[in-house]
Order: structure tokens, then C-alpha cells, then sequence
């Protein structure tokens, strides 16, 4: 039976029903139609059945988009347009005694032929088997991207993309949560209660499946490893009788982190003591799950840590495994050395390098949050904090009782500066080395030199003769070389998200960036091509910046680059740390970048700079940048931090967050506009 043609359908290509015809079986009549479907250009859907009588299929854009909210502020708007037109295209499936009858009921569709399957949701769907190697390498801990390149590996036709991966391992994840059994297309086949529910009936949480969860031996084991390591932190003095706790995610490969349920120590109990039983199992989002069943007298009702709360806004915040809240006496007595500061401030310390997003070479600055008489109420103030290490504590704990000043990259002697006394320059009053004292502490007075590198340190003949030509010319290589890695990864990814917005602004040289599974020699190509335009227009974009400084840090390791200073740059760091002032770097180029350049001729350079920044604390032409950079830095006043740039906008927006500002005169620099207003230098040493 032939489709008649519809009038609002394009004479270009007529989709045709399946032919007609009896079938063995319900599947077998299904698949014909599917099969056939694809070879027209569009794709069927289950619309009703029942399993041993008939089944109506139909196109797969049949159907209106319906809004969830009708009326109201909050009416739900699609991002984009449904593909959903109302098509009437249907053919119905009987069976009569033993055999299935295709009868078509509507053979003509309301819209175009698709060019491509994947524009079909069913045709992205994974078979059993695909389903079974999503489940095998999510719990051997493999991204959707290595899953995904797996399974084209075993079926070069695949037309899912990683979404799709994501929304299977998500349906595993709910499977594992709450007992769900999972289709050969990935649904769901049953609905049982969740553990995202609060419910808690004598210290139990739930019935069934959820209960049958929080049995397993994942969460067993957390439970047993936070009893041992409270009573571990108990040796190490870091928790103290019942004072103290500890959250810990429950790992499970199959459930995203943020989804993940956390085991907490419970309030009260002596830490020394606590088994198994007594921890306490939260929801992702805080309800109490499982609850220590109650014991006889004389032991107290279980009650949950009363840094619940805390840890909650800490597990939402950041990428973390796990939260201690620790009593160790060095954290309390590391903020008394001057009781009057708001952080604590480290530099040049081994255990530096175990802290995400720090390295040897950076400052790290912990802010000192005062106590409050419930933890709960410390929330607002936690969003502002870091994490540290009682080690970096103790640390200056010693260096000040030897007389020596933790807050500079050298741990020198407790310097004088200006006729007064004291760490780095940062006190009004001398700080007396030894037992600590009260009688000693003053307000911090800080004072910083903000630098930036390129027209300021280097010049820029460096960049333009010498590191651009070499990202130009090793870019491909560099890609080729490391593409699996997941740095390069990264790299790509956000050079693609870069690109679509500058396909979208219209930036000339844009070119899109494939997905992967295209091939890895077109993701290249097309990399090259737009790394080779920005290049070429002067971008300073981070995406761009941070590939450059991974391509340049293998110029540095294979001593293929050195980084070249202006004559005047080492004595003047050398002199600027003598006096206590810190030095900090900001510039457009990665923080890895800046540590490379700094590894010059001169020598290693690296032991004079307290902190590094990059673009990722914003533009460096927006004013909130520099306000940003004055609030991790800690300065009282604006006006403590002198910024050097050759650049005039720079200049301008650092001058309006209130910052000292001198322009760079070096060669090569551009001209700065008449009547610009700053002070000018032609050397360093003329701070």
C-alpha cells in the first residue's frame, strides 16, 4: 500500500509505509517495520499494545509538545523547538490464531524525511548487550566518552553520543538506589520507593529495596571505616573524646558523587569507642537514611553530628570524598599567634602540594572563621573557606618558635622592616619569636606588588618570537601525542565550548570542532585550525591559554624553552623579599604557564612569588577581577597592593577597584594614549 502524498510534504521524497503482511511473532512484525522505517527516513514508536492481541505503531514526531506549567510566572519554555508534528502516520499489528497481521491505518506523514538516525530518539537507544557494557565499564570507573568509544568500537554503525551514555549510567545509578530493574532499551521496568525519600521508622530507613541498599557492603564498609578512623583521629589528637566528626561519601561507581549517600559520626559518643553500629547514614540531600538503633542506659539516645550541616554545604560545594571537623590544638593555636587576623597564610611548604589547586610554590590562605555556639550557624561563613592540613599548622607553629617567618617563600629569619619588627612586614608591632604571648599581637598591615608578566617581566618579543611560534608548531603534534589523556581532553572541550560562543559573536578564524566520534584526525584538524587563527588575532582567551601552556611546558621539561626576564627583574625580587614585600603574579597566560616562564635565565624565580593568578578570577580589563584578586590576597586596604602593567585598560580597571597603579615602559610595548594619568617605569628597581 503506497502513502498518499500530503499537501504540506515536499515532492523532493515520499516516505512510504511498510508493505503489508502476516509475521511469526509480535517482534518480528515490530522490526520490520523499524527496519523498513529507516530506509524512508523516519522512525516508529510503540503508541499502544497489549501484548498477546495487537500493537499500534507510529511515527515517532506524532504528538504536541506539552508545557508542564500551563499558567503562572514560572511557564516552562523549550530551549529549542520540539520535534514533534503532530504526524498521524500509524499501522496497526493483529494477531489472528497463531499469526501477526500488519494492516496500515494513516501511510501519510506532515513533515520531511530526516538525513541522519540519530535524529531518532528509539534509533539512539542501546541493545542488552550495549546496556551490559555500560554497567561493566561504569563500575570499572570509565567516563561516558571511553564508554562511548568502546561500544563504536564494537559497532561502527552506533549513533548515540555520550548524552545518551550519561542517561543509562543515571538509570543504573536509581537502579542501584532503590532496586529497579533495568530494560535491554535502558528503561525502567518497575517503580519502587527511593532513598531520596525521608523516611525513617525506628532507625531504619525505608522497606524493601532501600532497605536492602544501605545493606550492602559498599555502605557497610563506609560505615566501618568512619568508626576506625574516629577512633584513629582520636590517637593522632585530632579529635578529642566526643568532640569532633566525620562525613564520608559512600563510593559507588555507578552513582554520580553529588548523588552519592554520606555516613556521619553521630554527637555525643567518645570517639574511642565508636563501632560500626553507631554511624549514621544521610541522603545526598541530608535526610537521615539509617539511624544508630538505641542502646540500654547508661548510654545517651543517638543524635547526628551537629556539623551535619556543615559537611552537607561542603559535599555541595566542592568535589569532595570526604569532611573531617577536627579539635587538634594547632589549628586553635596557629590563630593566636595574632588573634587580630582573618586568615592564615602559609608559603613554600611541602604539604602544600597535597591540597587540590595548590603547588609548592603557591601561598596558601585559609580564612579564620570565629566559632559560634552551633555549628549550623558557621554555614555562610564556610562558603568562603578552604580546606587545610593540621601539618601546615604545626608547621608554623615551629617555624615562629624558631624565630623564622612561615608567611615568605624563603623561611628566613623574623625580619625588620621600616624600624618594626615582624613576619614578612605584615605586623605595625615586633612579634616575639618562642612561646607565644598575647602582648605581642597587632593588626596585619600588609603590603603586595601585583605584577604582570608579558611587556612587564618578559618582553614581549619573547611571547611573539618565541613561545607562539612554538605553539604553532607543535600544536598537532601535542594533540596527536596526547589526545587520550584526559588533560587533552579538558583542553579540547573547553577550546569547543570557546568556539561556539565565537561562532555565535561571528569572531573571524571560528571554526567548529566536531564531536569525538567523528574521528580523531578531524577533532585535531580542526583544533589546529582555530588555535592557529586565535594565535594569529591576539586572542587571550583561558581555553586557548591553557592548551599553550601545556604544549609549552614540554618545550620547558625537554630544555627546548627557558624563560628570558628583563636584566632588572631578579634583583628587584631579591631586594622587594628582603624588605617582606610579596610579590604575586596576574596574567592572562595559565597558572602552570606563569610557573614555567618563571623558570628563567636568570635562574628559578619561582622562590620569590607568594601566589600566582589567572583568568580565572576574571578579565583583567574588569574592575572585579582586581576586587576579586584583593579579597584572596587579604590586604586591609586597596591601596596596599601596587599593580605594574604595560597594559592601559588593565591599568584603568585596576585603578578603579583602588589599587596603586605604575605603567611598564619596556621595548616592544604598545604606546600608551596621551594624558593616560599613571606613573610610568622603565625598570623594576624603580619600585
Amino acid at each position: 500500500m503506497e502513502a498518499q502524498e500530503h499537501n504540506e510534504h515536499t515532492q523532493e521524497k515520499k516516505m512510504l509505509p511498510p508493505p503489508v503482511g502476516t509475521f511469526q511473532t509480535r517482534e518480528e512484525l515490530i522490526k520490520h517495520v523499524r527496519d523498513f522505517a529507516l530506509t524512508q527516513g523516519y522512525m516508529v514508536s510503540i503508541r499502544d499494545s497489549s501484548k498477546d492481541r495487537y500493537v499500534t505503531l507510529a511515527c515517532d514526531r506524532g504528538g504536541v509538545y506539552r508545557k508542564r506549567l500551563k499558567t503562572g510566572e514560572n511557564l516552562r519554555k523549550r530551549k529549542s523547538e520540539s520535534r514533534l508534528t503532530n504526524c498521524s502516520f500509524e499501522v496497526v499489528g493483529k494477531k489472528d490464531d497463531d499469526i501477526w497481521i500488519l494492516s496500515i491505518k494513516n501511510g501519510v506523514h506532515n513533515h520531511e524525511a530526516s538525513n541522519d538516525t540519530s535524529d531518532h530518539p528509539s534509533c539512539r537507544r542501546f541493545s542488552e548487550e550495549e546496556v551490559k557494557i555500560i554497567r561493566e565499564l561504569t563500575a570499572a570507573g570509565k567516563r561516558p566518552r571511553q564508554i562511548l568509544k568502546a561500544l563504536r568500537q564494537k559497532n561502527p554503525n552506533l549513533v548515540s553520543d555520550s548524552r545518551n551514555v550519561y542517561n543509562v549510567k543515571a538509570k543504573i545509578r536509581r537502579e542501584m538506589v532503590s532496586g529497579k530493574k533495568m530494560g535491554s532499551s535502558g528503561g525502567v521496568a518497575t517503580t519502587l520507593t527511593t532513598l531520596s525519600e525521608p523516611m525513617v521508622q525506628n532507625g531504619v530507613a525505608g522497606t524493601g529495596s532501600s532497605q536492602a541498599y544501605l545493606e550492602r557492603k559498599a555502605v557497610t564498609d563506609t560505615r566501618a571505616l568512619a568508626a576506625e578512623l574516629c577512633r584513629h583521629f582520636y590517637t593522632l589528637g585530632w579529635f578529642s573524646g566526643t568532640g569532633g566528626s566525620i562525613a564520608i561519601k559512600v563510593h559507588d561507581d555507578a552513582i554520580p558523587k553529588p548523588s552519592q549517600l554520606i555516613v556521619t559520626s553521630p554527637s555525643g559518643v567518645q570517639k574511642e569507642r565508636m563501632v560500626t553500629e553507631d554511624m549514621y547514614v544521610l541522603s545526598s540531600d541530608g535526610f537521615i537514611l539509617l539511624a544508630p538503633v538505641l542502646k540500654a542506659y547508661p548510654h545517651m539516645p543517638p543524635q547526628c553530628t551537629d556539623c551535619a550541616p556543615l559537611f552537607m554545604k561542603v559535599f555541595e560545594m566542592c568535589d569532595a570524598g570526604a569532611v573531617i571537623h577536627s579539635h587538634g590544638m594547632e589549628s586553635c593555636i596557629v590563630t593566636l599567634i595574632n588573634p587580630l587576623s582573618k586568615e592564615f597564610r602559609i608559603t613554600h611548604m611541602e604539604m602544600i602540594k597535597g591540597i587540590q589547586g595548590h603547588s609548592y610554590h603557591d601561598e596558601l590562605v585559609v580564612p579564620i572563621i570565629e566559632n559560634a555556639a552551633h555549628e549550623g550557624e558557621l554555614i555562610e561563613s564556610l562558603v568562603e573557606a578552604a580546606e587545610c592540613y593540621h601539618y601546615l599548622f604545626d608547621a608554623a607553629i615551629k617555624l615562629h618558635q624558631s624565630g623564622l617567618d612561615w608567611t615568605t617563600p624563603s623561611h628566613g629569619p623574623i625580619c625588620n622592616v621600616n624600624g618594626f619588627r615582624g613576619c614578612g612586614g605584615n605586623y605595625n608591632r615586633a612579634l616575639k619569636a618562642g612561646p607565644l604571648s598575647l602582648n605581642y599581637m597587632t593588626e596585619p598591615s600588609q603590603h603586595c606588588i601585583l605584577l604582570d608578566i608579558e611587556g612587564t617581566i618578559i618582553p614581549i618579543s619573547f611571547i611573539s618570537d618565541v613561545l607562539f611560534p612554538y605553539t604553532h608548531d607543535n600544536v598537532e603534534k601535542h594533540l596527536a601525542a596526547t589526545y587520550d589523556s584526559e588533560e587533552t581532553q579538558i583542553d579540547i572541550s573547553l577550546l569547543r565550548s570557546q568556539i561556539e560562543t565565537d561562532l555565535e559573536r561571528g569572531i573571524t578564524g571560528a571554526v567548529p570542532i566536531p564531536p569525538d566520534y567523528v574521528g580523531k584526525e578531524l577533532v585535531i584538524g580542526s583544533v589546529v585550525e582555530n588555535v592557529v587563527a586565535m594565535i594569529k588575532n591576539g586572542r587571550k582567551v583561558a581555553a586557548l591559554k591553557q592548551l599553550q601552556g601545556h604544549i609549552c611546558r614540554t618545550g620547558f621539561q625537554r630544555n627546548q624553552l627557558v624563560g628570558v626576564v628583563f636584566d632588572d627583574v631578579a634583583e628587584a625580587l631579591e631586594r622587594w623579599q628582603n624588605s617582606g614585600i610579596k610579590v604575586y603574579i596576574y596574567c592572562s597566560d595559565s597558572r602552570e604557564a606563569q610557573q614555567l616562564l618563571a623558570n628563567s635565565n636568570y635562574g628559578d624565580l619561582r622562590k620569590y612569588f607568594c601566589g600566582y593568578f589567572d583568568t580565572t578570577v576574571g578579565n583583567k580589563e574588569e574592575i572585579r577581577s582586581y576586587l576579586e584578586i584583593l579579597r584572596m590576597v587579604g590586604v586591609d586596604k586597596p591601596t596596599n597592593i601596587l599593580f605594574v602593567t604595560d597594559i592601559f585598560q588593565e591599568a584603568s580597571a585596576a585603578r578603579d577597584a583602588g589599587l596603586e597603579v605604575m605603567m611598564s615602559i619596556r621595548p616592544g610595548n604598545a604606546p600608551l594614549p596621551q594624558n593616560h594619568g599613571f606613573r610610568t617605569i622603565e625598570s623594576l628597581l624603580e619600585i
